[in-house]
C-alpha cells in the first residue's frame, strides 16, 4: 500500500511561505479597506483654525527654532492663526495679532491664494494650483498638528485654537 512520507524541510518552507503571503495579502488589504475612513477621519482632524507653536529647522547641521526666533523679535506673530478650511483653503489670519499692518498686509498676501491637499497622511499647500508645493506627513495628536516636511522644511507643531 501507499507509503506516509514525512513532510520535506522544503515541503514546511514552502507551506510556511505560503501562510505568510496569504497573512501579508490579508493585511494589506485590510489596511486598503480602512485607509479611506483613517484618512477622511485626519482630513476632518487638521480642519480649523491653529496656532503655530513651533518650527524646528536645521541649518548647516545645527537645529533650531526657527517660530521662537521670530517671536523674540515680532511677539505678534504667536497670536497669528492659520486656518484649514474643508474648501481646501489654507490662510494665514493676522487680524487679532496685534502686529503692525504693514506685516499683517504682507502676512495675508502670502497666503492668500494657498490651498492645501490631503493624499493619505501627505498634506501638501501651493499657491500655485499645485503646480509647485510644499509637503509634510501630516499626524494630528489630541490639540497637536504636527507636520514633518518631506524635502528638509523641518517639523511644524501647531497648537488648535
Amino acid at each position: 500500500m501507499g507509503q506516509n512520507k514525512k513532510p520535506s524541510r522544503l515541503s514546511k518552507t514552502k507551506q510556511a511561505l505560503s501562510s505568510a503571503i496569504c497573512l501579508s495579502k490579508t493585511l494589506a488589504l485590510g489596511i486598503l479597506i480602512a485607509s479611506p475612513s483613517a484618512f477622511a477621519a485626519l482630513e476632518d482632524d487638521i480642519i480649523g483654525d491653529w496656532k503655530l507653536v513651533s518650527h524646528l529647522a536645521s541649518f548647516q547641521g545645527e537645529r533650531f527654532n526657527s517660530h521662537k526666533a521670530l517671536l523674540s523679535q515680532r511677539p505678534c506673530a504667536a497670536n497669528i492663526t492659520y486656518v484649514i478650511s474643508k474648501d481646501k483653503r489654507y490662510r494665514l489670519d493676522a487680524s487679532a495679532s496685534g502686529c503692525d499692518e504693514a506685516y499683517k498686509k504682507i502676512q495675508e498676501k502670502i497666503y492668500a491664494k494657498t490651498q492645501w491637499k490631503l493624499v493619505g497622511n501627505t498634506i501638501t499647500t501651493s499657491a500655485t494650483n499645485f503646480a509647485v508645493g510644499q509637503s509634510y506627513t501630516v499626524s494630528v495628536e489630541g490639540k497637536r498638528m504636527i507636520w514633518v516636511g518631506q524635502d528638509n522644511q523641518g517639523t511644524l507643531t501647531y497648537e488648535r485654537k
